[in-house]
């Protein structure tokens, strides 16, 4: 077997992360990394290879980015500081800029969603990108994007969009955790046109859109609506490949 095998539409899958030209320079020991490896393709000429391992894989593009910083506490701030202040220009509260440099990062984390989702254990768990804490204050949700667009519906849900089931179940994360806020961000890589800009549109600075859509959340205000609606942004970064 080569270093690559190119699917049935054409697309290059590498065989083995240290093949890939974003992957094999981190650390693909990592166990965040190892479990992702195991979402492998399930047919035709790349079967039983990991997706990650795709050209097109946006998880790879987002290991690529943020696996370093894991180690590198310089590069962390660096990167995190511009991430948070390129989606919440001054919004985010002080304190949580000054815990950038402490800051943890969970990958692919799964999360439920809040149990007054009636139909919740039939939605299963959410499993944002990266899930980044800043101090006991504040967390912080990446969902990113690269030539797939937001999903429109879950399956038990069509009117359920990907950003509002991420901003539902971040909150409830952050209430349940003790942390004062949540934020979410849609980090598109690349030029591509997709319709990850307008689904954040629907509830940045729209309140009354979330509120709609998460009517069964009593524990949330109309203060707490306003919040959220101003803590969701769209941000988008360099395909680290380029675009093709």
């Amino acid at each position: 077997m080569g270093e690559y095998i190119s699917s049935t539409s054409g697309v290059k899958v590498w065989t083995k992360p240290e093949f890939h030209p974003l992957l094999k320079h981190t650390d693909t020991k990592h166990q965040s990394f190892k479990d992702k490896l195991t979402e492998s393709y399930s047919r035709g000429k790349v079967k039983g290879l990991p997706r990650i391992c795709s050209i097109n894989s946006e998880d790879a593009r987002t290991w690529h980015y943020f696996s370093p910083l894991l180690v590198d506490q310089q590069k962390k701030r660096q990167v995190l500081a511009c991430l948070l202040n390129q989606a919440f220009p001054e919004i985010l509260p002080t304190q949580a800029l000054e815990d950038v440099q402490y800051a943890g990062l969970e990958f692919w984390k799964k999360i439920e969603p809040p149990p007054s989702r009636l139909i919740f254990r039939k939605e299963g768990l959410s499993e944002p990108d990266i899930l980044i804490t800043l101090g006991q204050h504040t967390v912080v949700l990446v969902e990113a994007k690269y030539r797939s667009g937001v999903s429109t519906n879950t399956k038990h849900d069509k009117t359920r969009d990907q950003v509002i089931r991420i901003i539902d179940v971040g909150s409830w994360y952050a209430k349940t955790g003790g942390y004062d806020s949540s934020y979410v961000i849609v980090l598109q890589y690349g030029d591509k046109s997709t319709n990850a800009e307008k689904a954040v549109s629907l509830y940045r600075g729209k309140p009354e859109a979330i509120q709609r859509a998460l009517h069964y959340r009593a524990d949330l205000n109309e203060s707490d609506y306003h919040r959220l609606s101003n803590s969701v942004a769209f941000v988008r970064w360099p395909d680290p490949m380029g675009d093709e």
